[in-house]
C-alpha cells in the first residue's frame, strides 16, 4: 500500500478526518511538510482510531503549531528549546509535534541532544518498527505511506523488534515498553531484540534512568486494557521486584488483579460523571497484602503524588473491615450508606472486586448506584433560613434526616423540614 489515504477515509471518526484534513491544508499553506507517525498509523493498520496523533514537522514544529491555533481553537503548549509543541483539542484529540530531528545520547539512560534533520532519521530514532510508519499529510500528497524499516511486515507478523542493537543502551526504558507493547497486542518480543532486552536487564540498566523517568513509564501500565498481563511478563523477565521491591508476584495477586480486570469490564465510572485514577485501582489491588509501611516506601519511590498516597492507604486499611461488615443480611441503607461513604471509588471497585460473596457484591453496587448521591433537599442554611438556631443538637439532626433519607422515611423539601422541626421538638422535650 503506498498511499493510505482510503484508510483513513475509512477507519477514521469524520470529527477527527476533518481535522487531518484541515491540519494538511494549513501544512501547505504554511510551507510545512507535516507527517503522522508512529501510533497513529500503527493504529490505522490494526483498525483503531488514535486520538493521540504525533507529528513530525520538516521546518519548525513550534511555528507550525502556533499557525494550526488560528483555526484549531484548543490548549497549546510550546518547548522552544526542543522544537516541539502540544496543541490539545475537546474530545481527547492531541496533535504531539516535534520538528523532524537525530537524536545522541552521551549515556546510556540520559536525555537525548538533538538537532534538526529528516523525516527518515526522525523515524529512526523511534523505539521499535512498529512505530517508525509514517503517512504525509499535506494537501498535494495526502496520504503518501513512508515504511523505511519493515514496519508493516513486522505488524502483519506481530513482531516488536527494535532499530539498532543500543537501542535499550540509549533509552532503558524501551525495555518496559517493549513489554507493554507486546502484551497489548499479543505480539512476540523479536528473537535478537529479545536477547538484547535480557541482556539490559541483567546489566541493570533501568538502574541509570531517574525514579521520575522510570515511574512516569510504569504508570502507563496500569492504563492498558490488561495490566495483570505485563506484570507477570515483568515478573518472568526478572523485572518486577526491581521494579516493586518488598513485593512479590505471587498467583494470588495475579487472581486478584484478573478479577479487578473482569469488574472493569462490567462497570463505568462516566455513570457517576467520575473518572477512575486507574494508578490508585490497581496499585491498591497490587499492595493489598504489604504492611504499612512497605506500601508507604513504594509509594515514596513511584512518586506519587499525596491523594494518591493517601487513597491507596485508605482502601488498604478499610476494605478488610467494610467486606466483613457487609456480611450481615440484610443491611439498612443508611449503614450501608455511612459504612461506604469516605471510601475512594476507586475502593469500590476494588471492594466488588474482592467480595467474596455475591451478596457483598450486591450491597456495593446498591450503594453506588442509589445511595451514594442520595441526599437530604434542604442544607444547614435552609435550616437557619427556617429559623432553627445552630447548637448541640444541629448536626445529629442533620446526620438523622440524611438517615431518613436513605430509608426513604420522607422525600422531598417541605417533607423533610417537617421532619427536622418534629426532630427539633423531639429533642427540646427531652432536656
Amino acid at each position: 500500500m503506498k498511499n493510505l489515504a482510503p484508510l483513513i477515509n475509512a477507519a477514521l471518526s469524520k470529527e477527527l478526518h476533518a481535522l487531518i484534513y484541515l491540519l494538511g491544508y494549513c501544512s501547505q499553506q504554511g510551507s510545512f511538510k507535516v507527517y503522522a507517525v508512529g501510533g497513529f498509523v500503527r493504529d490505522l493498520f490494526l483498525g483503531r482510531e488514535n486520538r493521540d496523533m504525533d507529528l513530525v514537522v520538516e521546518g519548525s514544529a513550534v511555528d507550525f503549531a502556533k499557525s494550526l491555533l488560528k483555526v484549531m481553537p484548543g490548549t497549546l503548549r510550546c518547548y522552544e528549546r526542543f522544537g516541539t509543541a502540544t496543541l490539545v483539542l475537546s474530545k481527547g484529540i492531541v496533535f504531539d509535534m516535534v520538528t523532524a530531528r537525530k537524536e545522541f545520547y552521551a549515556a546510556p539512560g540520559a536525555l537525548p541532544a538533538v538537532e534538526q534533520s529528516t523525516l527518515k532519521n526522525d523515524l529512526f530514532r523511534r523505539d521499535f518498527t512498529i512505530n517508525t510508519m509514517a503517512c504525509a499529510l499535506n494537501t498535494g500528497d495526502f496520504g503518501r505511506f513512508y515504511d523505511y524499516f519493515g514496519g508493516r511486515e513486522d505488524l502483519e507478523k506481530g513482531i516488536i523488534r527494535v532499530l539498532y542493537k543500543l537501542s535499550f543502551v540509549d533509552d532503558p526504558l524501551r525495555i518496559i515498553r517493549a513489554i507493554r507493547f507486546e502484551q497489548r497486542f499479543d505480539f512476540v518480543i523479536e528473537e535478537d531484540s529479545l536477547a538484547l532486552l535480557t541482556k539490559a536487564i541483567n546489566n541493570r540498566l533501568l538502574e541509570k534512568v531517574s525514579k521520575e523517568r522510570l515511574y512516569n513509564e510504569v504508570r502507563l501500565i496500569f492504563r492498558e486494557p490488561r495490566p495483570s498481563k505485563i506484570l507477570a511478563r515483568l515478573d518472568e523477565l526478572n523485572l518486577f521486584k526491581e521494579i516493586f521491591p518488598r513485593s512479590v508476584f505471587s498467583q494470588e495477586i495475579k487472581s486478584r488483579l484478573q478479577r479487578l480486570e473482569q469488574v472493569l469490564t462490567e462497570i463505568s465510572p462516566k455513570e457517576h460523571g467520575k473518572t477512575w485514577n486507574y494508578l490508585v485501582l490497581f496499585l491498591s489491588a497490587l499492595f493489598f497484602d504489604l504492611a504499612e509501611h512497605d506500601i508507604k516506601f513504594l509509594c515514596h519511590l513511584m512518586r506519587l503524588k499525596r491523594k494518591e498516597r493517601l487513597d491507596v492507604l485508605s482502601i488498604r486499611e478499610n476494605i478488610p473491615f467494610i467486606l466483613l461488615q457487609l456480611q450481615a443480611h440484610p443491611i439498612s441503607s443508611s449503614r450501608l450508606y455511612f459504612l461506604l461513604e469516605d471510601l475512594p471509588d476507586e475502593g469500590l471497585v476494588l471492594a466488588v472486586a474482592l467480595a467474596s460473596q455475591p451478596h457483598i457484591r450486591g450491597h456495593i453496587l446498591f450503594y453506588r448506584d442509589h445511595l451514594m448521591e442520595k441526599k437530604p433537599s434542604i442544607t444547614g442554611k435552609d435550616l437557619l433560613e427556617a429559623g432553627i438556631k445552630p447548637g448541640p443538637v444541629f448536626n445529629k439532626v442533620l446526620i438523622k434526616l440524611h438517615e431518613a433519607v436513605l430509608e426513604g422515611k420522607v422525600s422531598g423539601k417541605e417533607e423533610e423540614l417537617g421532619f427536622v422541626k418534629l426532630l427539633i421538638k423531639e429533642q427540646c422535650a427531652e432536656e
